[in-house]
């Protein structure tokens, strides 16, 4: 018995030392903390924990706050896993070494679209970008429901569209080099004059546009996932268009973090996100557009049925400091 003893003392020394790893499991406790930025994050929690035992904690900020603090916290994380956000943020992550790669089996159902090619990141859903258009606004114009980017760019709804402003705004941002990606540059600038002609301001926020359709301060508004609003006012004179020109989206992701505290758990996060089961409980706490073929909730489009556009992530995320600077020379009103 003593000599177990002084082996097990020996051991310890050696792993406080660094010199002799015990296994993960052996050490993580039922215990999972998490960088939030996504919606109904107690919902998730609660069922993440009746499926697996694993009690989660979690703290919600902004992508660019999980940035800053990551960056600072690099040497000793605060979190195992970061949940939801923009996926631009999550590809600098990447570079900067702040997250873990990770392929989790239930990845195979996300399409390569959506995920990062090393496991770094994965899609959970999709932030869709869509039109928000207000029936009566639209009938005392005598204006039909613009069905597509065309459409919307006609001179009929010249002052009928509100946006927001890609200076502040990701959907704004995705609107506009989504729309490149569309028509390439050398036509796609030339279309966004004529869009814009019709925008007479810029929000600061992305979910504004969406609510000024829905006060009928507006006809349209060019909203992230437009159901949403719709489904919570079903008795306002709304209609979601997702335009059949090309549907613009991008996804909010999941990663392991560097260096996380408790990596088997927030692995097992990752995989049970991204099962069927996982899907269907992060669409009862925000109704977007899954990125699996999971059967969404009532008032969420299929991923199936959108004719996504093939946005490139990276091509466009490199380029942002470039398409804001053209915007806002050939935009000088909204300055």
């Amino acid at each position: 018995m003593r000599v177990l003893k002084f082996a097990g003392f020996i051991a310890a020394l050696l792993v406080t030392a660094g010199l002799f790893a015990t296994p993960a499991s052996a050490q993580e406790e039922k215990k999972l903390t998490m960088y939030v930025a996504y919606g109904g994050p107690e919902v998730i929690a609660d069922k993440f924990k009746e499926a697996t035992g694993i009690q989660v904690e979690f703290l919600t900020m902004s992508s660019g706050e999980v940035l800053t603090r990551l960056r600072a916290e690099k040497a000793n994380p605060g979190a195992d896993v970061w949940f939801g956000g923009g996926s631009d943020a999550f590809i600098q992550a990447k570079k900067e070494g702040l997250t873990a790669p990770y392929k989790a089996p239930n990845g195979s159902r996300v399409d390569a679209a959506f995920k990062d090619p090393d496991g770094y990141w994965t899609g959970v859903s999709l932030v869709v970008v869509g039109f928000l258009a207000n029936k009566d606004r639209l009938a005392s114009k005598n204006l039909a429901v613009p069905m597509t980017w065309e459409a919307l760019a006609s001179l009929d709804y010249r002052d009928e569209v509100s946006a927001s402003n890609l200076n502040t705004s990701g959907t704004a941002y995705t609107t506009v080099s989504g729309v490149l990606q569309i028509k390439g540059e050398q036509d796609g600038w030339p279309f966004l004059d004529k869009l814009y002609a019709n925008i007479p301001f810029l929000t600061k926020s992305g979910s504004a546009p969406g609510k000024m359709a829905l006060s009928g301060e507006y006809a349209v508004g060019i909203a992230p996932d437009p159901h949403i609003m719709a489904n919570a006012n079903p008795d306002a004179p709304l209609v979601v268009v997702y335009p059949e020109d090309g549907v613009l989206a991008w996804p909010s992701p999941v990663s392991v973090i560097a260096n996380a505290r408790h990596p088997e758990n927030a692995r097992a996060f990752v995989d049970w996100s991204l099962s069927p089961e996982g899907q269907k409980v992060l669409m009862q706490a925000s109704p977007r557009v899954p990125t699996t073929n999971v059967e969404p909730l009532p008032g969420v489009p299929r991923l199936a049925d959108l004719n996504l556009v093939p946005y490139d992530i990276q091509h466009w995320g490199s380029e942002r400091e470039r398409v804001v600077g053209e915007f806002n020379k050939r935009f000088p009103k909204y300055q």
